[in-house]
């Protein structure tokens, strides 16, 4: 049986952060069970965006990054990729997975704007 890693009180707080912000901003937050496919799935607007969390050391395996592109191609959803930062309260937003609906986007857009405001 393969074992899993406990995730550190710091990548839970992360989570929890990310999904009280985008809650805030109007999205349906769910938590996806032992972090599988993705961490957290965001829908507005009835468009949905998966989003996969790291923590600032965690490295982000190419052969998972291309499970999670192959399966958002499959479903015609978007995808992004939250990283904290190195500096205390700070967040990075990189690549993911654009289809071009804009969702994506405005999740980044709506992210930083809430992120440079406080």
């Amino acid at each position: 049986m393969r074992s899993m890693k406990k995730r550190s009180k710091r990548e839970q707080r992360f989570e929890y952060r990310i999904r009280d912000i985008l809650e805030s901003k109007g999205f349906l937050v769910i938590n996806c069970a032992r972090s599988k496919p993705f961490d957290l799935v965001a829908i507005r607007n009835m468009l949905p965006v998966l989003i996969e969390l790291k923590g600032a050391k965690t490295r982000y395996p190419e052969e998972q990054k291309q499970k999670q592109i192959e399966l958002c191609k499959a479903t015609g959803n978007e995808f992004v990729v939250i990283k904290q930062s190195k500096k205390k309260g700070k967040i990075r937003i990189e690549e993911g997975l654009d289809l071009g609906y804009g969702t994506r986007e405005r999740l980044k857009q709506e992210l930083s704007e809430y992120l440079e405001s406080k």
